[in-house]
């Protein structure tokens, strides 16, 4: 229930050691809602179109993308006008705010978001034709229906990676690292399709790549060892669009399988991924320039 004091109304709040942003709390906020983090600073209260704004590089870092949470050792300067000055109680009165410094400037956001137009109409962007997506995101879907298909999540991969676990909706449910995107990606470059029998027995037959690389501690413990190998794509970088990160600290048996069956649409779906050289790779990092490679439907 929001908790709402002097007409304030927060819709959520935690505490933590230090300034932390936990991206499974605040992403399905809608922009005006307040949520509140409490530290041993004080309470840093602030809208998530607020968070959006002020802190762009936490939003677009890997750490809050992919594991859900980012949080600093010391609140940085810009954060203190969000502080009320409490450790547990929202002041009665809003705390001045400081005044907003943009470290970046509109200038160059319009300049990033076009490099980010010209790379997705690109001639050197590999042409994906929307037969070829279609067919992908159908047989996702089926593949998602079908309680006999593992579902393939990224999650603590450098433990888990290759091993299987039954969950305990009775699905089998296969850890990977990017490898699977990047296969996935590399058959969409191709011009691949395939029906869902016959990516049932290329997985069944461990031909679907699930490792990097096949260490001893993936031979010992993995089911689904294939690696990369020659399915790796050396000069691109494959990027998602939309976070594939659970956002949640949560075992797999402890998931619930909507989430799981989320995860893997995003993980699995051509639709949510786009490549860069990997030489200007690190864009991919950048949620203006991601922002723009989304594809129509």
């Amino acid at each position: 229930m929001p908790l709402c004091l002097n007409k304030i109304q927060i819709m959520v709040e935690y505490s933590f050691s230090r300034l932390c942003f936990k991206a499974d709390v605040i992403e399905p906020l809608n922009d005006d809602d307040i949520f509140a983090v409490h530290t041993p600073d004080g309470t840093f209260q602030m809208t998530k179109a607020d968070f959006y704004r002020v802190f762009p590089n936490v939003v677009a870092s890997k750490s809050y993308r992919d594991s859900g949470i980012y949080h600093m050792s010391h609140p940085p300067r810009k954060a203190l006008q969000f502080l009320t000055g409490t450790t547990g109680f929202l002041k009665e009165t809003p705390v001045k705010s400081l005044p907003k410094k943009d470290l970046i400037g509109d200038e160059i956001r319009e300049k990033i978001k076009e490099i980010a137009s010209l790379w997705k109409g690109s001639e050197h962007n590999p042409y994906i034709g929307n037969d070829v997506l279609e067919s992908w995101e159908q047989v996702i879907n089926e593949w998602i229906e079908d309680e006999e298909m593992p579902l393939i999540i990224r999650k603590d991969a450098n433990k888990l990676k290759g091993q299987s676990f039954i969950h305990p909706s009775k699905r089998e449910i296969i850890v990977s690292d990017n490898t699977f995107s990047i296969w996935v990606c590399g058959r969409v470059m191709n011009n691949e399709t395939y029906t869902l029998k016959q990516l049932k027995e290329m997985l069944f037959n461990n031909e679907i790549p699930m490792v990097f690389m096949q260490t001893e501690d993936v031979k010992n413990k993995g089911k689904y060892t294939r690696p990369l190998g020659g399915f790796s794509l050396p000069d691109w970088k494959v990027c998602h669009i939309d976070p594939v990160g659970f956002n949640s600290n949560k075992s797999i048996e402890e998931l619930d399988i909507v989430a799981i069956k989320e995860h893997f649409k995003k993980l699995a779906s051509p639709y949510n991924m786009f490549v860069l050289p990997k030489e200007i790779g690190d864009l991919g990092e950048i949620q203006i320039f991601i922002d723009e490679q989304r594809r129509k439907k």
